[in-house]
């Protein structure tokens, strides 16, 4: 009966161990990724400072040189970058996306001008960097979150408290007109 015993808490112990184990290999593979996630979600951040820096130029440029609406760009220009929202500057910047391109389509004027075209280039590079590294963090955001919900590394997700982040939209389109250096 004692050997029934000491077979009962060896197995016991076993699967004890096996558990820690699985939940110590889920948390390590969990937290390989917030590293990269973290860093790319501040160089999208960085990336979209820049862009804001550029729209702004190119807003000055286009109101200092051009006969434009009064509330052009209002929505743009009344946006506080000190508290600063990724989603809401995303929004905000596609936005004035749409505007930039209305002008950039209806007055050729600003593509027979260096300074323009030069703006136009500093936001082609940053655009190429941004929208590269928002699929890197989406990418990356994938297998995070699979990890934290697909068996066994799920397991170690439930017992420790990891962030959770949101897939960043990475539209294209409107961007790919006005970044045209053609």
């Amino acid at each position: 009966m004692n050997n029934n015993i000491i077979l009962g808490i060896s197995v016991l112990a076993l699967i004890i161990v096996f558990i820690i184990i699985i939940l110590l290999i889920g948390k390590s593979k969990i937290k390989e990724l917030l590293t990269p996630l973290e860093i790319s979600r501040d160089d999208i951040n960085n990336y979209l400072k820049q862009k804001y820096k550029l729209y702004k130029l190119m807003i000055k440029y286009i109101k200092e040189n051009l006969s434009i609406k009064e509330d052009a760009f209002s929505k743009f220009l009344q946006y506080d970058t000190k508290e600063c929202v990724q989603s809401e500057l995303i929004n905000v910047l596609q936005e004035t996306t749409a505007e930039l391109n209305e002008y950039v389509d209806n007055y050729d004027e600003l593509e027979k001008s260096q300074e323009f075209m030069d703006l136009k280039k500093k936001l082609y590079v940053v655009e190429i960097n941004l929208e590269a590294t928002i699929d890197y963090f989406n990418n990356k955001l994938n297998t995070y979150n699979n990890l934290k919900e697909k068996p066994p590394t799920s397991l170690g997700a439930k017992f420790y408290d990891f962030d959770e982040f949101n897939l960043i939209p990475n539209e294209k389109d409107e961007i790919s007109r006005l970044i045209n250096l053609n």
